[in-house]
């Protein structure tokens, strides 16, 4: 049976939406450890902003500085597939204008991810935090401090940080202090 142009370009798409899926499935069942339900709260800061806080011990540096390393070299290692399932879509030579279209949008906007995150870990390292982990999606910015408490002023700048960057309102932005 010869698919046409268009199912097959859907296929390749649904296919590869399913391997991205099941490679972060994978990563996060990975660093999955169990939450520590009695550490978290909800803070206000102009908008609902949610902040979790953890329960820290003696080795909380060394584990936080290994949290953050692991994190950007997991985050590279997605990226680099996904840059790659994105670059295969665009170099085949079957792929019609709209789907090789797609492709390069959806390869833009996750560079343009890349930098803003970079950029928001480096404000934040900036006004003086240990080091920060961020991860922005379309309509969520995750942002991990190395820390084990925020101050609602601190909240406020990490905030407004990650607001002029990516201009997500407040109620999207979720803030994580300590590396879980």
């Amino acid at each position: 049976m010869k698919l046409d142009g268009k199912k097959q370009k859907y296929l390749l798409i649904g296919g590869l939406a399913l391997l991205l899926a099941g490679v972060v499935y994978w990563n996060y069942q990975l660093n999955a450890e169990p939450a520590e339900e009695d550490g978290q709260n909800t803070m206000q800061a102009g908008n609902t902003l949610e902040i979790e806080s953890m329960n820290g011990d003696a080795d909380a540096s060394t584990a936080g500085d290994d949290y953050f390393e692991t994190f950007r070299a997991e985050r590279e290692s997605v990226r680099d597939l996904e840059i790659g399932y994105l670059d295969e879509i665009i170099a085949t030579s079957a792929s019609d204008a709209e789907t090789l279209a797609d492709a390069q949008e959806q390869k833009l906007a996750l560079v343009n991810n890349m930098e803003a995150e970079f950029t928001i870990e480096n404000l934040i390292r900036a006004k003086g935090f240990a080091d920060a982990a961020v991860t922005f999606h379309g309509g969520s910015v995750s942002v991990v401090v190395d820390c084990d408490t925020l101050t609602e002023e601190q909240v406020a700048q990490i905030l407004d940080i990650v607001r002029s960057e990516t201009g997500e309102p407040a109620e999207n932005v979720k803030v994580i202090p300590g590396a879980q």
